[in-house]
């Protein structure tokens, strides 16, 4: 999945994937968001993850849009608005 991602999806940051199923992604925006759900990789090899595991938790970090927060709103998601650093 990982190839596949970034041979097809530049502006995803990250998609890493882990045995335990720990999945850390990173976007440039958040239209990009929909961008990484729409391409190649979530297309095809996440219906394939899905038939053997589910989505246990999501943790959003950083301001997304109100676009974003409501398509994770049925997955009852953690929101933090800011990752790291300091806010001025």
């Amino acid at each position: 999945m990982i190839k596949v991602v970034e041979a097809n999806e530049p502006n995803t940051l990250s998609d890493r994937s882990e045995t335990t199923c720990i999945v850390h992604e990173a976007y440039t925006n958040s239209e990009i968001v929909f961008v990484h759900s729409a391409g190649l990789a979530s297309q095809t090899i996440l219906p394939k993850i899905f038939r053997v595991a589910k989505i246990g938790r999501i943790d959003g970090y950083g301001n997304s849009s109100e676009e974003v927060q409501k398509v994770l709103t049925s997955f009852n998601p953690q929101i933090y608005n800011l990752f790291a650093g300091f806010k001025h």
